[in-house]
């Protein structure tokens, strides 16, 4: 019973941290939430095969609070350029659909020094100075830029990393403003963390004999990481408007190089 107390509160802790990251950040929360989750499960004895697959599906899954928590609080602050979401979503979702295929094919060792090499990445670039855009933003031609989306979508889906730490990037680089470009991630996310989180249901269906999940999807750490995201986005998507990104961004680029570092050699 003690066990299942401290996997609770550590499934909350979990959840609580992705929320606030997602809305704060625009990053969905996956960075946080699979690191974690292939923890816990680990540390739960289940089988080293699925680690890996259950904590992205699952990631993806509470991701879909998460995501609808932000979008909403973002765009009551008018942050979300419904535009661009429209432009994206033919390619998001041929792309989300295929990154979690592509993850089927692929053993949970491989996958896991893919996301670690991913997270060293990312950390990196959060730790580059980022110059704001004051210009009016310009984007590419439609079928560049929907096999971009489709590209967002694969890899963010392969990893369940939601699609945020990859979009806004990718939005900034056509001068689209950083806090825009935050809250338009947010809505690319839902869409990304709902095919995502459907997909990997599907797909592993039938694979673990355990009573607790469905598909690749652990449903208490889905239930109580959904409900603490869902609670803590809007609290950082509203101080996405008000405090300066700078340490933060430092702070977790570093957390994110030494854990990504640690999923690749280890």
């Amino acid at each position: 019973m003690l066990t299942l107390i401290l996997v609770g509160i550590a499934y909350l802790v979990i959840g609580s941290v992705a929320g606030i990251l997602a809305g704060l950040l625009g990053i969905g929360g996956g960075i946080v939430t699979v690191p974690c989750l292939l923890l816990v499960f680990n540390l739960l004895g289940y089988p080293q095969t699925y680690l890996m697959h259950m904590a992205i599906g699952t990631s993806l899954a509470a991701m879909v609070f998460n995501t609808i928590s932000s979008t909403c609080a973002h765009h009551k602050r008018h942050g979300v350029l419904w535009n661009i979401v429209r432009k994206m979503l033919p390619g998001l979702v041929i792309g989300s659909v295929l990154g979690a295929v592509s993850a089927e094919y692929l053993s949970g060792i491989i996958l896991e020094i893919f996301f670690g090499c991913f997270l060293i990445g990312i950390g990196i670039l959060f730790l580059r100075k980022h110059q704001p855009h004051l210009e009016e933003h310009k984007l590419p031609s439609p079928p560049v830029f929907t096999l971009i989306s489709a590209g967002i979508g694969w890899l963010s889906n392969l990893l369940g990393i939601g699609g945020g730490v990859i979009t806004v990037p990718v939005l900034t680089s056509f001068k689209v403003q950083s806090k825009k470009a935050i809250g338009t991630s947010a809505a690319t996310s839902l869409c990304i963390s709902s095919i995502g989180a459907l997909s990997y249901l599907w797909i592993g269906l039938g694979k673990l004999p355990f009573h607790e999940t469905v598909g690749y999807i652990n449903l208490p750490a889905f239930a109580l990481i959904g409900i603490a995201t869902f609670i803590a986005a809007p609290i950082g998507a509203k101080w996405t408007h008000q405090l300066s990104e700078h340490v933060l961004k430092r702070f977790l680029g570093v957390m994110l190089v030494l854990v990504g570092a640690a999923m690749v050699f280890t």
